[in-house]
């Protein structure tokens, strides 16, 4: 079944043969471990009560620890050696929290931001499952043993119950976050317990599984085994999950160990066969190995893997899991060394990983530019003369070789370069649906604009805020993560569900505006295209949205079309290439990630009439291309949205919009 299980999660995350719910593998793992651990407790504790925690702790450490420190340090070095210079902190500070079993909740907190978009995926991240199941053996052993102690004669009842209890209300857990926060529902331990737990179960009740019919064992082991192995292709992605899902895999795995407790033939006798007990001798190793080298080989390469080259990793994680289980994981095993040797030995070896992160930590790549300080033209509103110069700003920076030593934001603080509404619930977060009055720019302004839409209208937050004081307008940024001006109705992958919280706050938003009647609304949005709605999808919901705010206010509608849309980390290509930050600028021909939507969007205003498009990209680019470093400005914060201080510098054309905007009065 180990087999099974690891085969099923390398070939998904090298992404062959159409393995796409190959991470129920993860899974598989944790009903195999709660089964064997749950048996080698009860086993040991039955004999040596209390006395068999310090032996089995000792167990975990020999077994897992060596192979695991071993990759983490040899990862967190390639990366520092290879990998983009801003990945280095990040993969070391994971590498601690790896050392920790405290990774899962780390990638937990971080899959709930938005605000990490063009984050690379972390080469250590796979070990998230491992930090769950010792979290959970963290508490199950100590149960184990009460439950020994006090209800000797009926353990195994009381166990069942405390089992079966555990797997209710994880279970419950599991499917009501999944509808409400898929990343702590995928990684955290309450949500995933009852997984190990319902292992346990079928570890309780062995004796009794093993007298089940040989024809009931013979057609349930195959049975349970259809079903893991369908789970394998029937589940992917964007399959809501673990929720309900996971019971597929997980149920299938337990009865299929629960019926080789009574019958030896049938699947158990493939599940025997040479070359998959081989792949689960293999499997723990192999698990560790694969997943950093499918993500540091393209850091060394410089590109994305093919599909031959995801193969060659593959079939080279299985050498380096050969070579490792041989010179590490099988020499720890064997080992025999009283047990406080083995608690000081994991301390030596938690420590080296932690010593290998902090190293690197200390002695990070440099993300400062070599060429001279630059400066930019400031002003507050787009004369003539000042349009010139930030004209040539632009051309000069599609020109520029050598990054600036005065950078701003540096390419490593990019990633926090986050305009304000961030930081008070003015740009509402994924669960957020309630804002305040949110009030920027001049606040007693006789005009009001307000900006309605996702972050890439916030990305504009800064430059209307600093147009409005010199204009005196108020503006108002009512923003949501995620949430488009358009009335359409998303499956959100950040959320693995359908996108309702920001139809709530979309529909509230409205209402706040059209009781609120401003001088003018401005709309922008990602030119995104989700898997149900579509181009034309996008078209229609803006229409919608702008005629309703034409039926329920008075107020001019502007639509800010989308930025160009690099889509790579551009704080990461230039801390790559600071001596040549040219290679960082996005052509036109690139520019838009979704030009359907794009398109379609504008095409469907321009036919509806009423609306002001206003075109960013000619404020931002020129000569067919759009710059990376303009003077001593950072451009993009991240893969799409503007830096803050970028925004700013482009008051001068926010302010000269709002000036054509403003109501003419006779007289």
């Amino acid at each position: 079944m180990r087999a099974f299980a690891v085969v099923s999660v390398v070939l998904y995350h090298a992404d062959l043969l159409g393995v796409h719910g190959g991470f129920i593998g993860v899974d598989v793992f944790f009903v195999i471990s709660g089964f064997l651990i749950t048996r080698l407790l009860l086993e040991s504790v039955g004999e040596r009560g209390i006395r068999a925690l310090p032996t089995f702790y000792t167990r975990r450490i020999r077994r897992l620890l060596p192979a695991a420190m071993t990759v983490v340090v040899a990862t967190v070095v390639a990366v520092r050696i290879w990998g983009p210079p801003l990945e280095v902190r990040p993969t070391a500070v994971d590498g601690i929290f790896t050392t920790f079993y405290g990774l899962n909740y780390r990638l937990a907190v971080e899959g709930t931001q938005y605000l990490n978009e063009g984050s690379a995926p972390s080469p250590l991240q796979h070990f998230w499952s491992l930090a769950v199941e010792e979290q959970f053996y963290l508490c199950w052993p100590i149960l184990i043993v009460l439950v020994v102690f006090l209800a000797r004669r009926h353990r195994n009842a009381v166990l069942g119950l405390a089992l079966a209890a555990i797997v209710a209300v994880s279970f419950y857990f599991s499917v009501t976050v999944t509808g409400t926060d898929a990343p702590w529902a995928y990684f955290s331990l309450g949500t995933r317990a009852w997984e190990l737990a319902i292992g346990g179960l079928v570890a309780v009740g062995a004796s009794q599984l093993a007298r089940l019919p040989g024809p009931v064992a013979w057609t349930g082991g195959w049975l349970a085994l259809a079903a893991v192995l369908a789970a394998d292709f029937v589940l992917n992605g964007r399959t809501p999950y673990p929720g309900s899902a996971a019971a597929l895999p997980v149920v299938g795995a337990a009865v299929l160990i629960a019926c080789g407790c009574a019958a030896a033939r049938g699947a158990g006798q493939l599940l025997g066969t040479r070359p998959l007990q081989f792949a689960g001798r293999m499997s723990y190793s192999w698990y560790l190995w694969h997943w950093p080298m499918l993500i540091v080989l393209p850091m060394i390469l410089g590109h994305a893997l093919s599909w031959p080259e995801r193969l060659t990793v593959v079939v080279a994680s299985l050498g380096a899991a050969v070579i490792t289980f041989k010179l590490i994981e099988n020499p720890a095993r064997s080992l025999r060394m009283p047990n406080p040797q083995w608690f000081a030995g994991g301390l030596v070896l938690s420590g080296s990983a932690v010593l290998a992160a902090v190293v690197v930590i200390a002695n990070p790549p440099s993300l400062l530019g070599t060429g001279r300080d630059a400066t930019v033209v400031r002003a507050s509103v787009a004369t003539p003369a000042v349009t010139r110069e930030m004209k040539a700003a632009i051309i000069a920076g599609l020109h520029t070789t050598a990054a600036p030593r005065n950078l701003t934001p540096q390419p490593a603080q990019a990633h926090g370069d986050l305009p304000s509404s961030s930081y008070d619930g003015c740009h509402a977060s994924l669960f957020a649906i309630t804002q305040g009055p949110c009030v920027f720019g001049d606040r007693t302004g006789k005009y009001t604009v307000v900006l309605f839409g996702d972050s890439h209208m916030q990305q504009w937050q800064p430059a209307f805020t600093e147009a409005g004081r010199y204009a005196h307008w108020r503006v108002v940024n009512w923003t949501k993560s995620g949430c488009g001006p358009e009335e359409v109705t998303e499956f959100d992958p950040q959320l693995n569900r359908i996108y309702t919280g920001c139809n709530t706050w979309r529909a509230r938003t409205l209402r706040r505006i059209a009781a609120l009647n401003p001088t003018v609304v401005v709309l922008a949005g990602a030119d995104f295209e989700a898997l149900n709605v579509g181009a034309a999808g996008y078209a229609n919901g803006a229409v919608a949205t702008v005629r309703t705010l034409q039926r329920t206010t008075t107020a001019k509608i502007v639509y800010l079309e989308d930025t160009p849309y690099p889509d790579y980390s551009v704080p990461g290509c230039v801390a790559a290439h600071l001596d040549d930050v040219k290679a960082c600028n996005l052509p036109m021909s690139r520019a838009y990630s979704r030009p359907a939507v794009h398109q379609a969007i504008n095409q469907a205003l321009r036919k509806l009439g009423g609306v002001t498009l206003v075109n960013p990209a000619d404020w931002i680019c020129a000569d067919n291309a759009c710059p990376a470093v303009v003077g001593n400005l950072l451009v993009f914060r991240d893969t799409s949205h503007l830096s803050v201080e970028f925004s700013e510098w482009l008051t001068p054309m926010i302010t000269s919009l709002l000036d054509e905007l403003q109501p003419r009065h006779a007289g």
